[in-house]
Protein backbone atom coordinates (compact mmCIF):
# COMPACT_ATOMS: atom_id res chain seq x y z
CA UNK A 1 0.00 0.00 0.00
CA UNK A 2 2.86 2.60 1.01
CA UNK A 3 4.71 1.71 -2.19
CA UNK A 4 1.44 2.35 -4.55
CA UNK A 5 0.46 5.71 -2.69
CA UNK A 6 4.32 6.75 -3.42
CA UNK A 7 4.11 5.69 -6.69
CA UNK A 8 0.68 7.90 -6.80
CA UNK A 9 2.73 10.81 -4.80
CA UNK A 10 5.30 10.79 -7.71
CA UNK A 11 2.82 10.70 -10.36
CA UNK A 12 1.19 13.68 -9.46
CA UNK A 13 3.92 15.67 -8.80
CA UNK A 14 5.37 14.76 -12.17
CA UNK A 15 2.11 15.67 -14.16
CA UNK A 16 1.83 19.28 -11.90
CA UNK A 17 5.90 19.91 -13.43
CA UNK A 18 4.74 19.10 -16.46
CA UNK A 19 2.07 21.57 -16.61
CA UNK A 20 4.12 24.07 -15.31
CA UNK A 21 6.63 23.87 -18.18
CA UNK A 22 4.27 23.43 -20.84
CA UNK A 23 3.97 26.68 -22.56
CA UNK A 24 0.62 28.70 -22.91
CA UNK A 25 -1.91 27.59 -25.67
CA UNK A 26 -0.86 28.57 -28.88
CA UNK A 27 -3.35 31.50 -29.28
CA UNK A 28 -2.21 32.35 -32.90
CA UNK A 29 -2.97 29.21 -34.45
CA UNK A 30 -6.51 29.04 -32.26
CA UNK A 31 -7.28 32.95 -33.21
CA UNK A 32 -7.45 34.72 -36.83
CA UNK A 33 -4.21 35.55 -38.01
CA UNK A 34 -2.61 38.54 -40.44
CA UNK A 35 0.43 37.38 -41.57
CA UNK A 36 -0.90 34.62 -43.90
CA UNK A 37 1.00 35.33 -47.07
CA UNK A 38 -2.55 35.53 -49.19
CA UNK A 39 -3.57 38.07 -46.95
CA UNK A 40 -2.31 41.30 -48.37
CA UNK A 41 -3.65 45.00 -47.78
CA UNK A 42 -4.01 47.74 -49.99
CA UNK A 43 -3.55 51.34 -49.01
CA UNK A 44 -5.23 54.31 -50.63
CA UNK A 45 -1.58 55.38 -51.41
CA UNK A 46 -1.14 52.56 -53.82
CA UNK A 47 1.88 50.76 -50.79
CA UNK A 48 0.38 47.74 -49.12
CA UNK A 49 1.15 45.08 -46.04
CA UNK A 50 1.82 41.70 -46.10
CA UNK A 51 3.49 39.30 -43.18
CA UNK A 52 2.49 42.12 -40.84
CA UNK A 53 4.64 44.83 -42.91
CA UNK A 54 3.90 47.91 -44.50
CA UNK A 55 5.81 48.09 -47.96
CA UNK A 56 6.80 51.52 -48.51
CA UNK A 57 6.46 52.77 -44.91
CA UNK A 58 8.23 49.98 -42.61
CA UNK A 59 11.89 49.88 -42.68
CA UNK A 60 13.98 47.41 -42.20
CA UNK A 61 14.74 47.47 -38.42
CA UNK A 62 10.78 46.97 -38.32
CA UNK A 63 11.35 44.12 -40.14
CA UNK A 64 14.15 42.71 -38.26
CA UNK A 65 11.74 43.44 -35.35
CA UNK A 66 9.04 41.30 -36.65
CA UNK A 67 10.83 38.68 -38.66
CA UNK A 68 14.35 38.71 -36.28
CA UNK A 69 17.89 39.08 -37.21
CA UNK A 70 18.72 38.74 -40.70
CA UNK A 71 21.23 36.23 -41.93
CA UNK A 72 22.98 37.97 -44.97
CA UNK A 73 22.62 41.83 -46.36
CA UNK A 74 23.81 42.04 -50.04
CA UNK A 75 23.78 45.47 -52.73
CA UNK A 76 22.83 44.52 -55.92
CA UNK A 77 24.08 46.27 -59.11
CA UNK A 78 21.96 45.83 -62.28
CA UNK A 79 23.22 46.20 -65.62
CA UNK A 80 21.76 49.81 -65.91
CA UNK A 81 23.37 51.14 -63.30
CA UNK A 82 20.36 50.79 -60.33
CA UNK A 83 20.94 49.25 -56.76
CA UNK A 84 18.89 47.76 -54.74
CA UNK A 85 19.40 46.18 -51.29
CA UNK A 86 18.50 42.64 -50.49
CA UNK A 87 18.26 41.32 -46.10
CA UNK A 88 17.93 37.27 -46.29
CA UNK A 89 15.91 36.28 -43.56
CA UNK A 90 16.32 32.52 -43.67
CA UNK A 91 13.44 30.77 -42.16
CA UNK A 92 10.91 31.88 -40.53
CA UNK A 93 8.20 31.10 -37.83
CA UNK A 94 4.50 32.58 -38.57
CA UNK A 95 2.46 30.75 -36.40
CA UNK A 96 2.14 26.96 -37.28
CA UNK A 97 3.76 27.94 -40.93
CA UNK A 98 7.76 28.78 -41.65
CA UNK A 99 8.87 30.33 -44.93
CA UNK A 100 11.86 31.60 -46.20
CA UNK A 101 11.75 35.68 -46.41
CA UNK A 102 13.92 38.34 -48.12
CA UNK A 103 13.06 41.86 -47.57
CA UNK A 104 14.06 44.39 -50.87
CA UNK A 105 14.92 47.35 -49.44
CA UNK A 106 15.52 50.92 -51.06
CA UNK A 107 18.71 53.19 -50.82
CA UNK A 108 19.31 56.65 -52.92
CA UNK A 109 21.85 56.30 -55.71
CA UNK A 110 24.74 58.54 -54.17
CA UNK A 111 24.19 56.14 -50.78
CA UNK A 112 24.21 53.15 -52.60
CA UNK A 113 27.43 54.15 -55.07
CA UNK A 114 28.96 54.65 -51.48
CA UNK A 115 28.38 51.44 -50.12
CA UNK A 116 29.63 49.56 -53.36
CA UNK A 117 32.58 51.66 -52.59
CA UNK A 118 32.51 49.67 -49.33
CA UNK A 119 31.92 46.18 -50.83
CA UNK A 120 34.22 42.96 -49.16
CA UNK A 121 33.04 41.18 -52.42
CA UNK A 122 31.62 41.28 -55.79
CA UNK A 123 30.15 38.28 -57.64
CA UNK A 124 27.71 37.38 -60.57
CA UNK A 125 24.42 36.46 -59.47
CA UNK A 126 22.13 34.17 -61.46
CA UNK A 127 20.02 37.16 -62.52
CA UNK A 128 23.00 38.91 -64.21
CA UNK A 129 23.53 41.59 -61.67
CA UNK A 130 26.41 41.88 -59.78
CA UNK A 131 25.97 40.74 -55.76
CA UNK A 132 27.89 43.15 -53.47
CA UNK A 133 28.23 41.76 -50.08
CA UNK A 134 28.58 44.18 -47.17
CA UNK A 135 30.76 44.34 -44.46
CA UNK A 136 29.07 43.98 -41.08
CA UNK A 137 30.22 47.61 -40.03
CA UNK A 138 27.81 49.35 -42.38
CA UNK A 139 24.62 46.64 -41.05
CA UNK A 140 23.36 49.72 -38.27
CA UNK A 141 23.68 52.95 -40.54
CA UNK A 142 20.90 50.41 -42.81
CA UNK A 143 17.85 50.47 -39.77
CA UNK A 144 16.25 53.27 -41.86
CA UNK A 145 16.25 51.61 -45.65
CA UNK A 146 12.28 51.38 -46.59
CA UNK A 147 10.65 47.96 -47.70
CA UNK A 148 10.06 48.48 -51.29
CA UNK A 149 9.22 44.09 -51.60
CA UNK A 150 9.48 40.86 -50.01
CA UNK A 151 9.75 37.19 -51.01
CA UNK A 152 8.12 34.33 -49.48
CA UNK A 153 9.20 30.69 -49.97
CA UNK A 154 6.99 28.29 -47.81
CA UNK A 155 8.78 25.24 -46.10
CA UNK A 156 5.56 23.59 -47.25
CA UNK A 157 5.02 22.02 -50.86
CA UNK A 158 2.79 20.17 -52.83
CA UNK A 159 -0.18 22.86 -52.91
CA UNK A 160 -1.92 22.85 -56.22
CA UNK A 161 -3.60 25.76 -58.29
CA UNK A 162 -7.17 24.89 -56.55
CA UNK A 163 -5.78 25.79 -53.46
CA UNK A 164 -4.23 29.30 -54.65
CA UNK A 165 -7.67 30.07 -56.15
CA UNK A 166 -9.85 29.60 -53.32
CA UNK A 167 -7.59 32.57 -51.03
CA UNK A 168 -6.85 34.70 -54.13
CA UNK A 169 -8.93 34.51 -56.44
CA UNK A 170 -8.50 34.09 -59.99
CA UNK A 171 -4.91 36.07 -61.22
CA UNK A 172 -5.28 39.17 -63.82
CA UNK A 173 -2.86 37.74 -65.75
CA UNK A 174 -0.45 34.57 -66.12
CA UNK A 175 2.27 32.91 -67.25
CA UNK A 176 3.31 29.31 -68.26
CA UNK A 177 7.12 29.12 -68.06
CA UNK A 178 6.79 24.97 -68.64
CA UNK A 179 4.51 21.97 -67.87
CA UNK A 180 5.74 22.06 -64.02
CA UNK A 181 5.33 26.05 -63.39
CA UNK A 182 3.01 28.80 -63.77
CA UNK A 183 2.91 32.26 -62.63
CA UNK A 184 -0.20 34.05 -61.78
CA UNK A 185 -0.22 38.34 -61.48
CA UNK A 186 -2.81 40.29 -59.17
CA UNK A 187 -1.41 44.08 -59.88
CA UNK A 188 -4.18 45.16 -57.32
CA UNK A 189 -2.22 43.68 -54.43
CA UNK A 190 1.29 43.86 -55.93
CA UNK A 191 2.04 40.25 -55.99
CA UNK A 192 3.23 37.76 -58.14
CA UNK A 193 2.99 33.81 -57.23
CA UNK A 194 4.65 31.41 -59.04
CA UNK A 195 2.99 27.77 -58.51
CA UNK A 196 5.34 25.20 -58.94
CA UNK A 197 4.12 21.18 -58.89
CA UNK A 198 7.16 19.91 -58.41
CA UNK A 199 9.49 21.97 -55.81
CA UNK A 200 8.37 25.24 -53.83
CA UNK A 201 5.51 27.98 -54.72
CA UNK A 202 7.03 31.42 -54.44
CA UNK A 203 5.00 34.65 -53.55
CA UNK A 204 6.57 37.99 -54.32
CA UNK A 205 5.45 41.71 -53.62
CA UNK A 206 5.92 44.97 -54.36
CA UNK A 207 3.66 47.78 -53.79
CA UNK A 208 0.64 47.93 -56.01
CA UNK A 209 1.68 51.45 -57.35
CA UNK A 210 5.21 49.95 -58.64
CA UNK A 211 3.29 46.37 -59.96
CA UNK A 212 4.03 45.80 -63.36
CA UNK A 213 3.02 42.77 -65.74
CA UNK A 214 5.55 41.53 -67.98
CA UNK A 215 5.12 41.95 -71.69
CA UNK A 216 4.03 38.24 -72.11
CA UNK A 217 1.76 37.79 -69.41
CA UNK A 218 -1.34 36.80 -70.44
CA UNK A 219 -5.30 37.46 -69.58
CA UNK A 220 -8.48 35.14 -70.06
CA UNK A 221 -8.47 31.11 -69.04
CA UNK A 222 -5.44 29.71 -68.79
Amino acid sequence: MRTFSGILIVSVLAAVLLWWLMPDPRTDITHQRTDLPWQVTTFADGTSQVVDLHLGQDNLARAVQRLGAYEELALFEGKDGSYSLEAWFGEVAFGPLKAKVTVTLALGTARAQALAQQAVERKPSPTGDWKLLLPSSVNATLDDALITGLTYIPAYGGLDEAFFRERLGEPVAWERLDEQRVRWFYPDRGLSLLIDAKGKDVFEYVTPRQFQLPADAQTGPQ
